[in-house]
């Protein structure tokens, strides 16, 4: 599991530099950066200041809690060890909903 949260951050980062068809030098020019050390923390290699992840979070029109939202990235064989240790927490009732949505969302 990537539990580097450099590496995870940096991930997010691109992945949302991608969304908006940014390149690193235009996302760099746009939060006043070397488009270098957009590199380097895209590939986890640096983590950027308070105030850096504050001109990231606008330049990516997101707050900067969303910044830190990566769970998605994380590899699958992970995500599912996550979800099996998440179920084993569910009392009786909650397993029961949860098989439900899980049924229903499979299903259609």
């Amino acid at each position: 599991m990537v539990t580097n949260i450099k590496i995870l951050f940096g991930r997010k980062i691109k992945e949302l530099r991608k969304k908006y068809n940014y390149t690193q030098a235009h996302l760099a020019e746009l939060v006043n950066v070397d488009d270098k050390h957009i590199s380097c923390i895209e590939s986890g290699k640096n983590f950027p200041s308070a105030d850096l992840i504050e001109r990231l979070a606008n330049a990516l029109c997101v707050e900067p809690k969303d910044l830190f939202e990566f769970y998605h990235l994380q590899d699958v064989i992970n995500l599912r060890a996550d979800i099996c240790e998440m179920v084993k927490k569910l009392d009786n009732d909650e397993l029961i909903l949860t098989y439900k949505y899980i049924r229903n969302f499979l299903l259609n």
